[in-house]
């Protein structure tokens, strides 16, 4: 054989390995370096299921607790007062659990087109261990204190 042989025989062995090893990598689908395992993706959606279940399951709660209250309310003017702003306390509380509720449906959507866990920021990774912690959040550590610092 000559020189110029096997450098055509090598290159398309060398060929025909790459070309195996793309179509063995397609068949198995793991996980690239920006994508997250299917276990981990379906443990968080998981936790986020649990997550709106409760919280509505506490906004159900007091607002049934409000609604028996007011239906036996009888006071004197200062007590109405005092209960007037439990109630606005109670609403605050309220439109912050509406937010959770908000980024916590995002992130349900986010899981189903596969962008979750993606920095909105950077567009890179968010850390697992965070999303362990806060499963709704849309930034990284590092875009998160960017922003804090005002930057």
């Amino acid at each position: 054989m000559s020189p110029k042989t096997t450098k055509k025989t090598t290159a398309k062995k060398t060929e025909t390995v790459k070309k195996t090893r793309t179509t063995a990598s397609k068949k198995t689908k793991a996980p690239g370096p920006d994508e997250y395992p299917r276990e981990f993706l379906k443990e968080m959606k998981k936790m986020l299921l649990k997550m709106r279940e409760e919280l509505l399951e506490d906004v159900t709660r007091a607002v049934k607790e409000e609604s028996n209250h007011l239906r036996f309310d009888v006071g004197d003017f200062y007590d109405h007062a005092s209960e007037d702003r439990q109630r606005e306390l109670a609403l605050t509380l309220s439109n912050r659990e509406r937010d959770k509720l908000m980024l916590i449906e995002q992130a349900l959507k986010r899981v189903e087109e596969g962008t979750y866990g993606i920095c909105e920021v950077t567009g890179e990774k968010i850390g697992e261990a965070r999303l362990r912690v806060l499963p709704f959040t849309m930034l990284s550590v590092e875009a998160q204190e960017e922003i804090e610092k005002g930057g």
